[in-house]
């Protein structure tokens, strides 16, 4: 062996092993080609949900509230919490070609938001039953770009053994992604009728939710693209992740000073921190700094070689 070591896969450059760069070449992929998208961020109140309904049979006081119905709160409750919202599904309504503008589509969809409701006391003391949990729903109408095409047929065994054939015709395809997030919720009161003069306090009727919604609609279609390649995508090799002890893990947190000495006004807002930084982190730090970079090169050239030694033996591959 010569004084150089050759190595048809890999390169060392100053203690760090790198892969040669791959040839840039031009393939044929078939693509979800997104022709147009749109993002929106809509605040959702009464006036576009309408009262909290039921997601489920629950009885309020002596009350049986049938999945769908408007939710009546009990009479004493005083306020109302929400949490745990979520878009629970999005149906896709009804999309069609707009008459007006060739290529554009006409999209409706519907947004099934779940969530729970807390009514509490006037002296901020749950009722029962806690959790309840109840729904709301949106509609939504957006126009974009899906061109135009033809009814096209299509076989493929990819989800099944002996290949399935459909038809697709020539509408593009939806994609919805969504994120909702409660902002507000609160109770709606009215005076009942044939009350008598004693009781003139009014009673919960309803409960109006306030979500936030983060929304991105793309029409989409399945096309063939050219496209400049660099080859497959290679995984890294999977490292062993060697239990921790909980004390070591401690140990390594920086102490919480900001806990105990919370930051005046200009310190937090300049994000300045007087957390004390672990001593195993300082010490770490120091014996970096101590070592000379050639020799932190060469441990780590060392390990490498040291992994490949292990690995089986095959046929070395060029590109």
């Amino acid at each position: 062996m010569g004084a150089f070591e050759l190595n048809c896969n890999e390169s060392e450059v100053g203690g760090a092993v790198e892969s040669p760069p791959r040839k840039v070449r031009e393939e044929c992929i078939i693509a979800l080609k997104v022709y147009d998208s749109c993002r929106q961020q809509d605040c959702l109140t009464d006036d576009e949900l309408g009262p909290a309904r039921a997601a489920e049979d629950v009885t309020i006081g002596d009350e049986v509230i049938r999945e769908g119905e408007v939710i009546d709160p009990p009479d004493n409750a005083a306020a109302v919490t929400i949490d745990r919202v979520k878009v629970k599904k999005v149906i896709i309504v009804d999309k069609d070609p707009n008459p007006f503008r060739r290529g554009f589509w006409d999209i409706d969809l519907k947004f099934v938001f779940e969530y729970r409701l807390t009514f509490r006391e006037a002296d901020g003391s749950p009722i029962r039953p806690t959790n309840i949990r109840a729904n709301s729903i949106f509609n939504k109408k957006v126009t974009l770009f899906g061109s135009e095409g033809s009814d096209i047929t299509l076989s493929t065994d990819l989800f099944c053994e002996r290949g399935r054939t459909n038809t697709i015709d020539s509408e593009p395809f939806i994609l919805v992604e969504a994120k909702a997030m409660a902002l507000a919720a609160e109770l709606k009161f009215q005076r009942r009728r044939n009350i008598t003069a004693e009781d003139l306090a009014p009673t919960p009727n309803r409960v109006n939710v306030t979500i936030g919604l983060f929304t991105i609609i793309k029409l989409f279609r399945i096309v063939n693209l050219s496209v400049e390649s660099r080859g497959f995508c290679i995984p890294d090799e999977c490292h062993e992740v060697s239990p921790l002890h909980p004390c070591d893990f401690f140990e390594d947190l920086d102490f919480p000073m900001d806990i105990f000495a919370p930051p005046q006004r200009r310190e937090f807002l300049e994000g300045i921190s007087n957390n004390i930084p672990s001593r195993n982190r300082d010490e770490d730090d120091d014996r970096r700094r101590d070592r000379d970079p050639r020799e932190v090169g060469n441990a780590e050239r060392d390990r490498d070689r040291s992994r490949r030694r292990d690995r089986p033996a095959r046929s070395p591959r060029c590109p």
